[in-house]
């Protein structure tokens, strides 16, 4: 080996290392002692009958690295024979004679098993042992170039460096001595030639090939046929905002006085809406607003607002602001009489003007009439039709298409200023017949669905109202079954349920004549909730009061049972109108009051006026009774009507069950029953039944929970108590009850609220 080529020195006092230098694609190793910053002691190299080899101490050629010779001839191992000792460092040395091969200088190392190879014997030595075909022993030889070496492919080539072409393919080992050849797997290309062309194995392929297409192609039609012919699951229909809302009725005069002058005005509403809003409402109604014959359906000029409850502006705001409560705002809008003062009343009158001749078909006129639906006008032959004894309000006349064009631009201007919903007043006087005595009910269909039209077109283009709902409804005082049915096709939204206007203690209403509060209302709504199960297109409409009749508690005659009453209304399905002041249990005024008795000032504290008016003498009188039934009292109690309320007005607006669910009344036993919401599995997704027990009765009685679809044949554990009424001091909200017995035992004149969880 050349001189020139110096050997690669290991680290200084360290043990010998290994290291490799790459040379025409082959690995030469060397090794290099150095101990310390010492001369380790030369080693002689003795050959069997000559003299020792004389070695120049610290010379690294004269350590030659013999390789591995796996040949089956003995080579004896050459003897070590040490020169005179010398000061040894403190690292301990011991040589070996096959020292083991020392660690790689690029890390990690890399395992490294060489096949076996056989090399020549150098002169002068003889045969070798025998060694261990698989392990890896350097050993001491001459410099003469390596024989066939065996190169190791990650060392001899680095790294993203291809190899040559004829070392890309694996080369089969020769089998060890001993040991039985290797069995090939696989095919060889003769033989997968063979079967390519015969007869057999082609016909056998295109059959499975068809066979595979085949069966693809059914199953992607059973595919379709599954999709197309299995039932579809019913569509979920979300409801519209007012479906499940409850509409808090307000009438403006009695409501909230903001300037002292002892009448209620929208500023004063404006004042409540926080109020309104905590209660857990989704819409105010507002009425009257329109400017009128002393707040009354004979509208004097439908674009203003009565000067008494102040000022256009004062409505903008009002609307503004519940909006920004998350309210809608719903009007009373009389659309079939006005005042006799009205602008289009004078000139219809005086339809001889030329100025006044478009006019002259805005209402009917006669020449001849009887009274009470006709009157002569001011003493001449003209006769003109009006509400039944009510000379002062007459009637409009819709088949006049000039007069229906002004009523829809009556509608347009309100909906641009944001209301939400109409209710439509006085729609049996839309259309009469000749002599007007009673209803054209097919032409008053007509109109409505005019009207709805219009609403609807108006809607969709307004940029106030672009995909607005604006609800429809209506009362229908003695309505049939099918003249509800008649209304909903024509256009409105709902029709409020007169029904229960009517129940008071006394009251021959009933079909069974029960004199009883709890025997007509079970009956009732037994006759209604049936009616609206079989026409799920009219949506219900629950109230107990409004302007025009006595108060709940006034009625019943009993705070308590107009409590359960209030609850009973809140766990009804569709749409819900409260009057206010029965979510307090407000009465009715004395007889001798100036006020209607139902429009007594709002009881909001126990301050002067129940905080309605700081006037001294309000044109709204106020109950005796405020400093007991008053709003900031029951909403500061833990146990009252108002907290009842809110409870469970907060909760249709949450729950599913409230929303979409149907609803199955109980047995009447001794004046309770059960009032169930659960889910119907087709609107509604799995969650709560709802169970309103209640007790109209004098003592106590014990409810069957079996009879209550959702709940038959199951065992009913422990349910949850949601509310109760104030005085049913045994029950609380978010109690557990136990009801594994299936009945439900309450005490006179109380009621509570149960859910059990699906």
């Amino acid at each position: 080996m050349s001189t020139n080529n110096a050997m690669m020195p290991g680290p200084q006092g360290k043990t010998p290392r290994q290291y490799e230098v790459e040379k025409g694609h082959k690995t030469e190793s060397y090794i290099v002692a150095i101990m310390g910053n010492k001369v380790p002691p030369p080693v002689k190299f003795v050959k069997d009958g000559q003299p020792p080899m004389q070695t120049v101490p610290g010379d690294p050629s004269n350590i030659v690295l013999l390789p591995k010779d796996p040949a089956p001839a003995e080579i004896p191992l050459p003897r070590y024979e040490p020169l005179p000792k010398r000061e040894q460092p403190p690292t301990k040395y011991e040589p070996t004679s096959r020292p083991d091969p020392p660690a790689r200088y690029e890390p990690p190392p890399t395992k490294y098993e060489p096949t076996t190879r056989a090399t020549e014997p150098l002169p002068g030595y003889g045969p070798r042992k025998e060694q261990p075909p698989t392990r890896y022993e350097p050993t001491v030889t001459t410099t003469q170039p390596i024989k066939q070496p065996l190169p190791r492919v990650d060392e001899t080539y680095p790294k993203n460096e291809p190899l040559p072409k004829d070392e890309l393919l694996p080369k089969h080992e020769p089998s060890l001595p001993g040991e039985e050849p290797k069995e090939s797997f696989g095919l060889t290309l003769a033989e997968v030639e063979k079967y390519k062309n015969d007869p057999f194995w082609r016909t056998l392929r295109w059959v499975l090939f068809i066979l595979f297409w085949l069966l693809w192609i059914l199953m992607f039609i059973a595919a379709i046929l599954i999709v197309a012919l299995s039932p579809g699951c019913a569509v979920k229909i979300a409801p519209s905002w007012w479906q499940s809302a409850i509409a808090y009725h307000i009438w403006t005069p009695s409501f909230q006085d903001s300037d002292g002058d002892g009448l209620g005005d929208f500023n004063g509403a404006i004042d409540r809406l926080e109020n309104i809003r905590r209660l857990g409402v989704q819409a105010v109604w507002a009425s009257p607003l329109l400017l009128s014959d002393n707040f009354s359906d004979a509208i004097r000029d439908h674009r203003a607002v009565d000067s008494k409850l102040g000022v256009n502006t004062d409505v903008d705001t009002f609307i503004e602001a519940a909006h920004n409560k998350g309210l809608k705002v719903v009007m009373s809008m009389p659309i079939a009489v006005t005042s006799n003062e009205h602008d289009w009343f004078i000139r219809s009158s005086r339809a001889s003007l030329p100025e006044n001749a478009n006019y002259s078909g805005y209402y009917h006129w006669r020449r001849s009439g009887a009274f009470p639906f006709m009157s002569e006008f001011k003493n001449t032959t003209i006769y003109y039709m009006h509400y039944d004894s009510k000379p002062n309000w007459p009637i409009l006349n819709w088949q006049n298409n000039a007069l229906r064009n002004d009523m829809f631009d009556i509608f347009s201007y309100w909906i641009d200023k944001g209301i939400d919903g109409f209710q439509l007043s006085g729609i049996e006087y839309l259309a009469r017949i000749s002599n007007g005595t009673a209803p054209n009910w097919p032409a008053i269909f007509d109109v409505l669905r005019d009207i709805k039209n219009h609403i609807e077109t108006y809607a969709n283009q307004s940029e106030v109202a672009k995909d607005k709902k604006i609800i429809l409804y209506a009362y229908r005082d003695n309505a049939k079954e099918n003249d509800k049915r008649q209304l909903a096709s024509s256009g409105l939204d709902s029709i409020v349920n007169y029904e229960l206007g009517m129940i008071g203690r006394g009251n021959q209403i009933c079909y069974s004549n029960e004199d009883s509060v709890a025997g007509c209302v079970h009956e009732l709504l037994s006759d209604i909730l049936s009616f609206h199960k079989d026409n799920e297109e009219v949506i219900p409409m629950w109230e107990f009061g409004n302007p025009f009749l006595s108060r709940l508690a006034s009625r019943v005659q009993s705070s308590k049972q107009a409590e359960i009453l209030t609850m009973i209304q809140l766990l009804l399905p569709g749409t819900n109108s409260i009057y206010y002041g029965e979510e307090i249990g407000m009465r009715d005024l004395s007889n001798n009051s100036m006020t209607l008795p139902q429009r007594g000032a709002m009881q909001w504290d126990d301050s002067r006026n129940a905080g309605f008016s700081s006037a001294t003498s309000p044109k709204v009188d106020v109950d005796p009774d405020f400093k007991e039934v008053n709003w900031a009292r029951q909403y500061g109690q833990s146990r009252s009507q108002l907290k009842m309320f809110q409870k469970l007005a907060k909760m249709r607006q949450r729950d599913k069950t409230l929303a979409f669910g149907s609803t199955h009344i109980g047995t009447l036993i001794d004046g309770g029953f059960t009032l169930t919401r659960y889910p119907d599995g087709q609107n509604s997704t799995v969650g709560n039944v709802l169970v309103g027990a209640v007790n109209l009765g004098t003592s106590a009685v014990s409810l069957p929970l079996h009879e209550i679809p959702m709940l038959e044949g199951k065992n009913l554990g422990k349910g949850e108590v949601v509310t109760a009424t104030s005085n049913a001091e045994a029950y609380y909200p978010r109690q557990p009850i136990d009801l594994s017995g299936g009945i439900l035992t309450l005490p006179a004149e109380q009621g509570i609220t149960v859910k059990f969880a699906e």
